[in-house]
Protein backbone atom coordinates (compact mmCIF):
# COMPACT_ATOMS: atom_id res chain seq x y z
CA UNK A 1 0.00 0.00 0.00
CA UNK A 2 1.55 2.87 -1.18
CA UNK A 3 1.73 6.14 1.75
CA UNK A 4 0.15 9.63 0.59
CA UNK A 5 1.46 11.86 3.64
CA UNK A 6 3.51 11.05 6.61
CA UNK A 7 3.53 13.09 10.19
CA UNK A 8 6.94 12.80 11.97
CA UNK A 9 5.90 16.16 14.24
CA UNK A 10 5.76 15.57 17.84
CA UNK A 11 2.49 17.62 18.06
CA UNK A 12 0.32 16.57 14.99
CA UNK A 13 1.45 12.78 15.90
CA UNK A 14 -0.56 13.63 19.55
CA UNK A 15 -2.84 15.43 17.74
CA UNK A 16 -4.09 12.62 15.29
CA UNK A 17 -3.62 10.11 17.93
CA UNK A 18 -5.80 12.21 20.44
CA UNK A 19 -8.41 12.63 18.10
CA UNK A 20 -8.83 9.21 16.65
CA UNK A 21 -7.64 6.24 18.67
CA UNK A 22 -9.73 5.51 21.39
CA UNK A 23 -12.55 7.01 19.48
CA UNK A 24 -12.92 4.82 16.11
CA UNK A 25 -12.18 0.50 16.33
CA UNK A 26 -8.46 0.33 16.52
CA UNK A 27 -6.18 -2.60 15.21
CA UNK A 28 -3.12 -3.84 15.78
CA UNK A 29 -0.49 -5.41 12.69
CA UNK A 30 0.56 -8.52 14.22
CA UNK A 31 2.38 -10.63 11.01
CA UNK A 32 1.10 -8.87 8.34
CA UNK A 33 -2.47 -9.21 9.90
CA UNK A 34 -5.12 -7.00 11.72
CA UNK A 35 -6.32 -7.37 15.40
CA UNK A 36 -8.64 -5.35 17.60
CA UNK A 37 -6.97 -3.89 20.26
CA UNK A 38 -8.35 -2.41 22.87
CA UNK A 39 -7.35 1.42 23.48
CA UNK A 40 -6.89 1.92 27.76
CA UNK A 41 -6.22 5.22 28.19
CA UNK A 42 -3.57 8.52 26.96
CA UNK A 43 -1.02 9.46 29.39
CA UNK A 44 2.21 11.12 29.85
CA UNK A 45 2.09 11.74 25.42
CA UNK A 46 2.27 7.67 25.47
CA UNK A 47 -0.75 5.31 24.56
CA UNK A 48 -1.44 2.57 27.05
CA UNK A 49 -2.99 -0.63 25.25
CA UNK A 50 -4.12 -4.40 26.01
CA UNK A 51 -3.53 -7.25 23.96
CA UNK A 52 -2.82 -10.71 24.01
CA UNK A 53 -0.90 -11.23 21.15
CA UNK A 54 3.00 -11.76 20.91
CA UNK A 55 5.40 -10.01 19.25
CA UNK A 56 8.90 -10.77 17.70
CA UNK A 57 10.54 -7.04 18.23
CA UNK A 58 9.35 -3.42 20.52
CA UNK A 59 8.02 -2.00 17.37
CA UNK A 60 3.88 -1.55 17.26
CA UNK A 61 2.22 -0.42 14.45
CA UNK A 62 -2.04 0.19 15.13
CA UNK A 63 -4.50 1.64 12.52
CA UNK A 64 -7.75 3.00 12.36
CA UNK A 65 -9.94 4.01 9.17
CA UNK A 66 -11.41 7.48 8.98
CA UNK A 67 -12.98 9.85 5.93
CA UNK A 68 -11.79 7.38 3.51
CA UNK A 69 -8.02 7.20 4.99
CA UNK A 70 -5.93 4.86 6.89
CA UNK A 71 -3.71 6.10 9.34
CA UNK A 72 -0.77 3.47 10.31
CA UNK A 73 0.72 4.87 13.83
CA UNK A 74 4.09 3.74 14.55
CA UNK A 75 5.08 3.18 18.33
CA UNK A 76 8.05 1.54 20.35
CA UNK A 77 7.03 -0.27 23.19
CA UNK A 78 8.35 1.77 26.13
CA UNK A 79 7.11 -0.99 28.71
CA UNK A 80 4.02 -2.70 30.63
CA UNK A 81 3.40 -5.07 33.05
CA UNK A 82 4.21 -8.06 30.77
CA UNK A 83 0.80 -9.60 30.90
CA UNK A 84 -1.03 -7.57 27.91
CA UNK A 85 -0.96 -3.79 29.20
CA UNK A 86 1.83 -2.46 26.85
CA UNK A 87 2.97 1.94 27.30
CA UNK A 88 3.89 2.72 23.71
CA UNK A 89 5.61 6.02 22.59
CA UNK A 90 4.83 7.20 19.53
CA UNK A 91 6.69 7.67 16.15
CA UNK A 92 5.20 8.81 13.31
CA UNK A 93 2.11 7.82 11.46
CA UNK A 94 1.48 7.31 7.54
CA UNK A 95 -1.64 7.94 5.89
CA UNK A 96 -2.89 6.12 2.89
CA UNK A 97 -6.59 5.92 0.85
CA UNK A 98 -8.66 2.97 2.91
CA UNK A 99 -10.26 0.08 0.79
CA UNK A 100 -12.40 -2.27 0.92
CA UNK A 101 -10.03 -6.00 1.71
CA UNK A 102 -11.09 -9.30 2.49
CA UNK A 103 -13.50 -12.09 2.67
CA UNK A 104 -17.23 -10.25 2.60
CA UNK A 105 -20.21 -12.14 2.19
CA UNK A 106 -23.42 -11.10 0.41
CA UNK A 107 -26.85 -12.26 2.47
CA UNK A 108 -27.85 -13.97 -0.84
CA UNK A 109 -24.57 -16.22 -1.10
CA UNK A 110 -25.44 -18.10 2.33
CA UNK A 111 -28.96 -18.92 2.06
CA UNK A 112 -30.12 -17.92 5.22
CA UNK A 113 -32.60 -15.38 6.81
CA UNK A 114 -29.88 -13.06 8.50
CA UNK A 115 -31.50 -10.35 10.52
CA UNK A 116 -30.15 -7.85 12.96
CA UNK A 117 -32.56 -7.14 16.23
CA UNK A 118 -33.08 -5.61 19.54
CA UNK A 119 -30.96 -2.35 18.35
CA UNK A 120 -30.38 0.39 21.22
CA UNK A 121 -27.79 2.97 21.33
CA UNK A 122 -24.71 2.73 23.90
CA UNK A 123 -25.73 5.80 25.80
CA UNK A 124 -29.23 4.44 26.17
CA UNK A 125 -28.30 1.30 28.29
CA UNK A 126 -26.47 3.83 30.91
CA UNK A 127 -29.77 6.00 30.97
CA UNK A 128 -31.67 3.17 31.52
CA UNK A 129 -30.44 2.12 34.50
CA UNK A 130 -29.95 5.64 36.01
CA UNK A 131 -33.88 5.60 37.09
CA UNK A 132 -35.66 3.91 39.63
CA UNK A 133 -37.18 0.80 38.14
CA UNK A 134 -39.44 -1.84 40.60
CA UNK A 135 -38.77 -4.45 38.80
CA UNK A 136 -35.04 -4.49 38.85
CA UNK A 137 -34.92 -3.15 42.31
CA UNK A 138 -37.02 -6.28 42.87
CA UNK A 139 -34.32 -8.42 41.01
CA UNK A 140 -31.63 -7.07 43.12
CA UNK A 141 -33.09 -7.78 46.32
CA UNK A 142 -33.87 -11.10 45.64
CA UNK A 143 -30.13 -11.88 44.46
CA UNK A 144 -29.01 -9.82 47.28
CA UNK A 145 -30.75 -12.09 49.32
CA UNK A 146 -29.26 -15.29 47.86
CA UNK A 147 -26.28 -13.96 47.86
CA UNK A 148 -25.69 -13.24 52.05
CA UNK A 149 -27.07 -16.56 52.53
CA UNK A 150 -23.67 -17.85 50.74
CA UNK A 151 -21.35 -15.02 51.90
CA UNK A 152 -22.28 -12.73 54.66
CA UNK A 153 -20.09 -9.90 53.85
CA UNK A 154 -20.94 -9.60 50.25
CA UNK A 155 -22.76 -6.92 47.78
CA UNK A 156 -24.41 -6.27 44.55
CA UNK A 157 -23.13 -2.76 42.63
CA UNK A 158 -25.80 -1.45 40.17
CA UNK A 159 -25.99 1.51 39.18
CA UNK A 160 -25.85 4.32 36.21
CA UNK A 161 -22.36 5.86 37.00
CA UNK A 162 -19.61 3.88 37.65
CA UNK A 163 -17.76 3.64 40.75
CA UNK A 164 -13.96 3.64 40.98
CA UNK A 165 -13.49 -0.50 41.70
CA UNK A 166 -16.03 -0.60 38.55
CA UNK A 167 -14.08 1.50 36.05
CA UNK A 168 -10.26 0.14 37.11
CA UNK A 169 -11.94 -3.22 36.28
CA UNK A 170 -13.14 -1.73 32.72
CA UNK A 171 -10.25 -0.03 32.05
CA UNK A 172 -8.31 -3.37 32.77
CA UNK A 173 -11.33 -5.73 31.03
CA UNK A 174 -10.38 -8.02 33.92
CA UNK A 175 -12.81 -9.30 36.65
CA UNK A 176 -11.18 -9.21 40.09
CA UNK A 177 -10.40 -12.61 41.66
CA UNK A 178 -7.92 -12.04 45.02
CA UNK A 179 -6.71 -15.27 46.82
CA UNK A 180 -5.26 -14.44 49.45
CA UNK A 181 -4.42 -9.96 49.52
CA UNK A 182 -1.42 -10.67 51.85
CA UNK A 183 0.51 -13.12 49.81
CA UNK A 184 1.25 -11.56 46.20
CA UNK A 185 2.23 -14.91 44.91
CA UNK A 186 -1.12 -16.54 44.70
CA UNK A 187 -1.85 -13.90 42.11
CA UNK A 188 -2.68 -14.40 38.67
CA UNK A 189 -1.34 -12.54 35.69
CA UNK A 190 -5.33 -13.61 34.20
CA UNK A 191 -7.25 -10.85 36.29
CA UNK A 192 -7.24 -7.52 37.98
CA UNK A 193 -3.55 -6.19 38.50
CA UNK A 194 -2.78 -7.33 42.15
CA UNK A 195 -0.89 -3.79 43.10
CA UNK A 196 -3.49 -2.01 41.78
CA UNK A 197 -5.54 -3.80 44.12
CA UNK A 198 -3.99 -2.86 46.75
CA UNK A 199 -4.55 1.04 45.97
CA UNK A 200 -8.49 0.12 45.82
CA UNK A 201 -8.68 -2.03 49.09
CA UNK A 202 -6.31 0.97 50.80
CA UNK A 203 -8.93 3.28 50.18
CA UNK A 204 -11.85 1.00 50.86
CA UNK A 205 -13.18 0.20 54.00
CA UNK A 206 -13.06 -3.13 54.05
CA UNK A 207 -11.97 -4.21 57.41
CA UNK A 208 -8.26 -5.93 57.32
CA UNK A 209 -9.26 -9.48 58.33
CA UNK A 210 -11.18 -10.01 54.68
CA UNK A 211 -8.08 -11.30 53.08
CA UNK A 212 -9.78 -12.94 49.79
CA UNK A 213 -11.88 -11.04 47.13
CA UNK A 214 -13.84 -12.26 44.02
CA UNK A 215 -15.55 -9.11 41.69
CA UNK A 216 -17.11 -9.94 38.99
CA UNK A 217 -18.72 -7.31 36.49
CA UNK A 218 -22.71 -7.35 35.34
CA UNK A 219 -22.68 -6.15 32.20
CA UNK A 220 -25.09 -5.95 29.70
CA UNK A 221 -25.18 -8.77 26.75
CA UNK A 222 -20.98 -8.53 27.67
CA UNK A 223 -20.73 -5.29 26.25
CA UNK A 224 -21.44 -2.30 28.57
CA UNK A 225 -20.38 -2.90 32.60
CA UNK A 226 -23.43 -2.23 34.66
CA UNK A 227 -22.23 -3.05 37.86
CA UNK A 228 -20.67 -6.26 40.07
CA UNK A 229 -21.19 -8.67 42.34
CA UNK A 230 -18.25 -8.66 44.94
CA UNK A 231 -17.37 -11.32 47.87
CA UNK A 232 -15.28 -10.81 50.39
CA UNK A 233 -14.03 -13.72 52.57
CA UNK A 234 -11.94 -14.44 56.11
CA UNK A 235 -10.06 -17.13 54.13
CA UNK A 236 -8.87 -17.92 50.52
CA UNK A 237 -11.64 -18.33 48.21
CA UNK A 238 -11.24 -20.78 45.65
CA UNK A 239 -11.54 -21.03 41.18
CA UNK A 240 -15.07 -22.99 41.91
CA UNK A 241 -16.19 -20.30 43.72
CA UNK A 242 -15.04 -17.35 41.00
CA UNK A 243 -16.54 -19.78 38.88
CA UNK A 244 -20.05 -19.74 40.78
CA UNK A 245 -20.26 -15.60 41.11
CA UNK A 246 -19.41 -15.39 37.35
CA UNK A 247 -22.30 -17.47 36.73
CA UNK A 248 -24.31 -15.27 39.26
CA UNK A 249 -23.84 -12.08 37.48
CA UNK A 250 -24.19 -13.46 34.49
CA UNK A 251 -28.05 -14.61 35.90
CA UNK A 252 -28.42 -11.09 37.31
CA UNK A 253 -27.96 -9.39 33.88
CA UNK A 254 -29.85 -11.99 32.19
CA UNK A 255 -33.10 -11.28 34.70
CA UNK A 256 -32.75 -7.95 34.38
CA UNK A 257 -32.57 -7.65 30.65
CA UNK A 258 -36.00 -9.90 30.63
CA UNK A 259 -37.71 -6.82 32.49
CA UNK A 260 -37.63 -4.73 29.53
CA UNK A 261 -35.83 -1.78 31.09
CA UNK A 262 -33.53 -1.49 28.22
CA UNK A 263 -35.75 -0.01 25.21
CA UNK A 264 -34.23 -2.27 22.58
CA UNK A 265 -35.75 -1.41 19.28
CA UNK A 266 -38.36 -4.68 17.91
CA UNK A 267 -37.48 -3.79 14.39
CA UNK A 268 -36.31 -6.99 12.60
CA UNK A 269 -33.32 -5.83 9.97
CA UNK A 270 -32.78 -7.90 6.92
CA UNK A 271 -28.93 -8.11 6.61
CA UNK A 272 -27.31 -7.18 3.05
CA UNK A 273 -24.14 -8.01 3.64
CA UNK A 274 -21.66 -8.92 6.12
CA UNK A 275 -17.46 -9.54 7.34
CA UNK A 276 -15.58 -10.18 9.98
CA UNK A 277 -15.04 -6.68 9.88
CA UNK A 278 -18.66 -5.09 9.59
CA UNK A 279 -22.14 -5.28 8.19
CA UNK A 280 -24.98 -3.27 6.34
CA UNK A 281 -28.91 -3.85 6.92
CA UNK A 282 -32.05 -2.64 5.81
CA UNK A 283 -34.08 -0.39 8.10
CA UNK A 284 -37.19 0.90 8.17
CA UNK A 285 -37.93 4.54 9.14
CA UNK A 286 -39.39 3.94 12.50
CA UNK A 287 -39.25 5.67 15.76
CA UNK A 288 -36.69 3.50 17.09
CA UNK A 289 -34.34 4.62 14.14
CA UNK A 290 -34.32 7.99 14.76
CA UNK A 291 -33.58 7.60 18.52
CA UNK A 292 -30.94 4.89 17.92
CA UNK A 293 -29.31 5.12 15.01
CA UNK A 294 -27.21 7.95 14.13
CA UNK A 295 -23.82 8.95 12.12
CA UNK A 296 -20.81 7.83 13.83
CA UNK A 297 -22.99 6.69 17.10
CA UNK A 298 -22.17 3.42 18.72
CA UNK A 299 -24.78 0.49 18.83
CA UNK A 300 -25.50 -3.01 19.98
CA UNK A 301 -27.51 -5.17 18.42
CA UNK A 302 -28.19 -9.07 17.84
CA UNK A 303 -27.61 -10.87 14.61
CA UNK A 304 -29.32 -13.67 13.75
CA UNK A 305 -27.33 -15.99 11.76
CA UNK A 306 -29.29 -18.79 11.37
CA UNK A 307 -31.39 -21.39 13.45
CA UNK A 308 -29.97 -20.65 17.09
CA UNK A 309 -27.22 -19.19 16.35
CA UNK A 310 -27.09 -15.78 17.17
CA UNK A 311 -24.21 -12.77 18.35
CA UNK A 312 -24.04 -9.51 19.96
CA UNK A 313 -22.88 -6.91 18.18
CA UNK A 314 -21.05 -3.57 19.28
CA UNK A 315 -20.56 -1.39 16.13
CA UNK A 316 -20.01 2.24 14.80
CA UNK A 317 -22.42 3.47 12.46
CA UNK A 318 -19.97 4.82 9.18
CA UNK A 319 -22.97 5.55 6.30
CA UNK A 320 -26.27 5.23 6.44
CA UNK A 321 -27.84 6.04 3.03
CA UNK A 322 -31.92 6.86 1.64
CA UNK A 323 -33.34 4.36 -0.03
CA UNK A 324 -36.74 5.87 -0.92
CA UNK A 325 -38.69 3.87 1.51
CA UNK A 326 -35.98 2.37 3.82
CA UNK A 327 -32.95 2.81 4.87
CA UNK A 328 -29.32 0.84 4.57
CA UNK A 329 -26.89 1.25 7.10
CA UNK A 330 -23.26 0.58 7.13
CA UNK A 331 -22.21 -0.63 10.65
CA UNK A 332 -18.07 -1.02 11.81
CA UNK A 333 -17.84 -3.61 14.56
CA UNK A 334 -15.95 -2.57 17.27
CA UNK A 335 -14.03 -4.61 19.77
CA UNK A 336 -15.99 -7.60 19.83
CA UNK A 337 -16.07 -10.08 22.44
CA UNK A 338 -13.91 -13.31 21.54
CA UNK A 339 -16.69 -16.10 21.95
CA UNK A 340 -18.79 -13.30 19.54
CA UNK A 341 -15.95 -13.46 17.12
CA UNK A 342 -15.83 -17.10 17.23
CA UNK A 343 -18.78 -17.34 16.15
CA UNK A 344 -18.80 -15.30 13.26
CA UNK A 345 -15.51 -16.33 12.24
CA UNK A 346 -17.29 -19.78 11.91
CA UNK A 347 -20.27 -18.94 10.66
CA UNK A 348 -17.68 -17.27 7.77
CA UNK A 349 -15.30 -19.70 7.67
CA UNK A 350 -13.26 -16.66 7.91
CA UNK A 351 -9.28 -18.16 8.49
CA UNK A 352 -6.99 -15.97 10.12
CA UNK A 353 -5.41 -15.39 6.82
CA UNK A 354 -8.20 -13.52 5.43
CA UNK A 355 -8.80 -11.21 8.76
CA UNK A 356 -9.28 -7.70 8.06
CA UNK A 357 -11.20 -4.64 10.12
CA UNK A 358 -12.33 -2.19 7.42
CA UNK A 359 -14.91 -4.48 5.38
CA UNK A 360 -17.52 -1.64 5.96
CA UNK A 361 -15.18 1.10 5.70
CA UNK A 362 -14.17 2.39 2.22
CA UNK A 363 -13.37 5.29 0.33
CA UNK A 364 -16.16 7.37 -0.06
CA UNK A 365 -19.11 6.36 -3.03
CA UNK A 366 -21.55 8.88 -4.42
CA UNK A 367 -24.03 6.53 -2.63
CA UNK A 368 -22.20 7.01 0.92
CA UNK A 369 -23.03 9.50 3.59
CA UNK A 370 -19.44 10.73 3.89
CA UNK A 371 -18.11 10.37 7.43
CA UNK A 372 -17.66 14.16 8.49
CA UNK A 373 -14.62 15.53 10.21
CA UNK A 374 -14.04 15.16 14.27
CA UNK A 375 -16.59 17.57 15.87
CA UNK A 376 -16.01 16.88 19.63
CA UNK A 377 -18.92 19.10 21.08
CA UNK A 378 -21.20 16.33 18.20
CA UNK A 379 -19.90 13.28 19.13
CA UNK A 380 -21.82 10.81 21.75
CA UNK A 381 -20.94 12.17 25.66
CA UNK A 382 -19.12 9.04 26.18
CA UNK A 383 -16.81 9.37 23.16
CA UNK A 384 -16.03 13.42 23.67
CA UNK A 385 -15.35 12.83 27.43
CA UNK A 386 -13.04 10.14 26.68
CA UNK A 387 -10.76 12.59 24.56
CA UNK A 388 -10.86 15.37 27.45
CA UNK A 389 -9.80 12.98 30.35
CA UNK A 390 -7.48 10.73 28.14
CA UNK A 391 -9.16 7.78 29.23
CA UNK A 392 -10.59 5.58 26.46
CA UNK A 393 -13.32 3.66 27.04
CA UNK A 394 -16.66 2.74 26.26
CA UNK A 395 -18.62 2.40 29.18
CA UNK A 396 -21.59 4.37 30.91
CA UNK A 397 -20.81 7.30 33.02
CA UNK A 398 -17.07 7.73 31.85
CA UNK A 399 -17.83 11.57 31.33
CA UNK A 400 -18.41 12.08 35.32
CA UNK A 401 -14.95 10.58 36.37
CA UNK A 402 -13.05 13.20 37.73
CA UNK A 403 -10.17 10.49 39.12
CA UNK A 404 -7.42 9.37 36.74
CA UNK A 405 -7.07 5.32 37.31
CA UNK A 406 -3.61 5.58 35.65
CA UNK A 407 -1.71 8.51 38.23
CA UNK A 408 -0.05 5.88 39.43
CA UNK A 409 0.26 3.67 35.78
CA UNK A 410 4.56 4.41 35.91
CA UNK A 411 4.59 2.82 39.61
CA UNK A 412 6.44 -0.69 40.05
CA UNK A 413 4.00 -2.35 37.71
CA UNK A 414 5.36 -0.72 34.71
CA UNK A 415 8.53 0.66 35.57
CA UNK A 416 10.28 -2.17 33.95
CA UNK A 417 10.03 -2.91 30.37
CA UNK A 418 8.40 -6.42 29.33
CA UNK A 419 10.89 -9.09 28.06
CA UNK A 420 10.92 -9.58 25.00
CA UNK A 421 8.29 -12.20 23.45
CA UNK A 422 9.58 -16.08 22.82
Amino acid sequence: MSMDKEIKDPEGILKVITALFGKLPAYIVNSEKEFPVKIIALKNKALIISTKLKFPNRDRVLTVVHNGSKFFAHFNLAGGDGNGVEILTPVKIQIAAASRQGARVEASQIQTGMVVNNIINVNDVSKAIGFDDKKVDAILLAYRAKLAKAFPLSSIFFAGRMDNRLRLMHHYDKDIFIVDRKEKATASPEFFPFDEYLRIFDNSKIPDNYISEICVPIKYKGYVHLGYVQVLAEKPLDFEVYKQIQTFASAVSRDIINTGVFQESRDVCQVMDLSMGGISFIHAPSRSFSRSVTLNGTILFDLNLEAGKKVTIRGIIKNIRNQETNFRVGCQFYNLTEKDTEILEDFLNVGKEEETPEAVTSTSSEDETPIPETNEEDQDSEESSSIEEENFSEGPAEESSTEDPFANQMDEEFTDSPEEPK
